[in-house]
């Protein structure tokens, strides 16, 4: 399986949506990609079961395409949170907690290209906090 034309991907958290995740991979190959994005897919889990994670990376690797992009956990996509990484309290501790999740399965299938959405602004918070947060949860992702 040979991947030099990637030049164009998928992303398979807004592109064919009618079909469950797992099949999404074979239907993009089916459309003539050989590589694909997501969105983290497990909007309430940022830690999932090891099953969802083998299932997913199986369908991956099964329909021959290459995962070249991956969103970090962001909350709920598309929806109000918008990113976790500047949202103080549970969403950066669950963003936290992904990070080497996230990180060991895009490994897996030869992906090194992450995305970290940075979240809506939060009442009561000043943005200067909410700045250095972001700041922080990222530097905590480059060292992970």
């Amino acid at each position: 399986m040979g991947f030099t034309d990637t030049r164009f991907n998928v992303n398979l958290s807004i592109l064919f949506t009618e079909l469950p995740l797992l099949e999404r991979p074979a239907a993009a190959r089916a459309a003539g990609f050989t590589a694909v994005e997501l969105w983290w897919p497990w909007v309430d889990a940022p830690v999932p079961e090891q099953a969802e994670l083998h299932a997913l990376r199986s369908a991956l690797n099964d329909a021959g395409v290459r995962l070249v992009g991956l969103n970090f956990y962001a909350g709920q996509l598309p929806g109000p949170d918008r990113g976790a990484l500047s949202v103080p309290g549970e969403e950066s501790e669950r963003f936290r907690a992904n990070v080497p999740v996230a990180i060991e399965f895009a490994k897996s299938l030869g992906c090194t290209s992450f995305n970290a959405l940075y979240g809506n602004r939060i009442e009561g918070v000043s943005a200067a906090e909410q700045d250095a947060l972001a700041l922080e949860n990222l530097v905590f992702a480059a060292r992970a």
